[in-house]
């Protein structure tokens, strides 16, 4: 007798393999999405906490020439200051690099291949000497709203 597979076995193993690959498929996919979602969002986390640092890099440095309540797109131009760009500081020498950023072309783009913007804007505080200027850094993930809720927890 002849050994061998039938036409039935092989169509069995073929259909398997093919859910198997369907379900594979779908939790790559998925993964992706996650990995998009956590790169966005510590990038932005980065160029919020590179905003900050560059206020806090010398006692006299202020964000009041780069506040501008309005957002704007997160350009080479617009985040020189935490590129390191060029400037130099008060004292001397060149400002650090505050934030390693993947620029594509002139901008800083999110992993679905959008700019991400971002605002420097002015806030009067009251504390217990009086009122206090202070600055605030909100960035803007362009494609967060295309998120469900759990997804943007």
């Amino acid at each position: 007798m002849k050994r061998g597979f039938t036409l039935v076995e092989l169509l069995v193993v073929v259909a398997m393999i093919a859910v198997l690959g369907g379900a594979l498929t779908t939790s790559v996919s998925q993964s992706r999405k996650r990995a998009q979602i956590a790169k966005a969002t510590q990038d932005a986390k980065e160029i919020t906490n590179a905003i900050l640092a560059y206020q806090n890099y010398a006692p006299n440095r202020s964000l009041e020439n780069e506040a501008k309540n309005s957002w704007m797109p997160a350009t080479k131009a617009n985040l020189a200051m935490i590129l390191g760009g060029g400037k130099t500081a008060e004292g001397g020498g060149q400002i650090p690099v505050l934030y390693n950023a993947q620029i594509k072309g002139d901008e800083v783009r999110d992993p679905w291949g959008r700019p991400y913007e971002f605002m420097i804007r002015k806030v009067t505080e009251q504390d217990d000497g009086g009122q206090k200027l202070n600055y605030v850094t909100a960035p803007s993930l362009p494609n967060f709203y295309r998120l469900t809720d759990e997804e943007r927890q």
